[in-house]
């Protein structure tokens, strides 16, 4: 299944799971360049963990490229400004 996919069922299937708040951080610092909250990927639940890092993986290998807009909407981020700091 696609990870998005996966991603997306995540949060909506459970909607006031805490651990959400993980995949929420994950999200704004892979789209916004923005810290991410190490410990709280590890604290995850290993299912939950394994898909956070197969998101890690796939993002580095710029796989979501034509997805990101999606991966936003599923966190409310709003659209990219640039893709650097300083960049418009």
């Amino acid at each position: 299944m696609n990870l998005l996919k996966q991603l997306e069922q995540r949060l909506t299937g459970k909607p006031v799971d805490p651990d959400n708040a993980v995949f929420v951080n994950l999200v704004q610092a892979l789209c916004g360049r923005e810290k991410l909250d190490l410990a709280g990927l590890y604290d995850l639940p290993y299912d939950d963990f394994e898909l956070a890092i197969a998101i890690l993986k796939h993002w580095r290998l710029d796989r979501y490229t034509k997805t990101k807009d999606r991966l936003r909407e599923l966190v409310r981020l709003p659209g990219e400004q640039g893709s650097r700091p300083g960049e418009p």
